[in-house]
């Protein structure tokens, strides 16, 4: 099974890992503002030009399948779904991970009893509709969401739907597996007792991970420091770069 990842940079490692839906293209404007670090920016299986194993069953086998590709130890840099491949390694290999640095992401992204989170039975429900719409027109209504408080829209917002356009035709199976495995994971024990420096930059406007959340993640770990970028949703480092710099700089 092939595992694509670019490499760029000199320095402490950092590895960069997307989220569900998209590949490594789209954290490139996180590795264009970290200078002096070496950055392993990885496809997830199924994603981008990296393979899908059908033997996939759980984050920790898409976990598995990328550790031989990344450094013995490093600063992780996670985005939404992202962030439980993440939670997987540093718990399970707390020595692989020295510190993380998750954007919009969450140990448990479904509600449960007493966990403010995305209304059951979770993702799968509005993913349902990228079979009806196709891949394309999907992500731009996601797009058109993310940017709708920016008018005009911003530069950013036509690479994004630039990206989208030069992205090559969709295993949607695979890509409707994936959001399966998101929304049945629960990592919140596993987020409890990690031993790595927490840094958590959240949007004040993420549906997919609500501020009623935020408190809860806190509770979890009370180490973990939570940065909110109030007027941002899921891709504040797309739709606020310059708030988003601020802080994980």
């Amino acid at each position: 099974m092939s595992i694509n990842k670019q490499v760029s940079g000199q320095g402490k490692d950092v590895v960069l890992i997307h989220g569900w839906g998209c590949d490594l293209r789209h954290m490139q404007p996180i590795a264009d503002q970290l200078k002096g670090y070496r950055i392993t920016n990885v496809d997830l299986p199924g994603r981008g030009k990296s393979d899908w194993a059908p033997s996939i069953d759980n984050i920790h086998d898409i976990a598995d399948f990328l550790l031989p590709e990344l450094p013995e130890s490093a600063i992780y840099v996670p985005w939404s779904f992202g962030g439980l491949v993440t939670l997987s390694i540093a718990s399970r290999y707390p020595e692989r991970v020295s510190r993380i640095i998750g954007v919009a992401t969450s140990p448990k992204f479904i509600e449960d009893d007493g966990w403010p989170a995305v209304p059951k039975p979770g993702f799968i429900a509005g993913f349902s509709e990228i079979t009806q719409l196709g891949f394309v027109d999907f992500f731009k209504a996601y797009y058109d969401v993310e940017f709708s408080d920016f008018n005009p829209k911003p530069k950013e917002y036509q690479k994004l739907i630039d990206l989208l356009e030069k992205t090559p035709k969709q295993d949607l199976d695979v890509l409707l597996q994936g959001v399966r495995l998101c929304d049945k994971t629960d990592f919140r024990d596993r987020f409890k007792t990690l031993k790595c420096p927490v840094d958590l930059i959240l949007g004040g406007k993420d549906s997919s991970v609500p501020s009623a959340m935020h408190p809860a993640i806190q509770r979890l770990n009370p180490a973990a420091k939570l940065h909110v970028i109030p007027e941002a949703q899921h891709m504040s480092f797309w739709t606020h770069p310059l708030a988003f710099k601020q802080i994980s700089t």
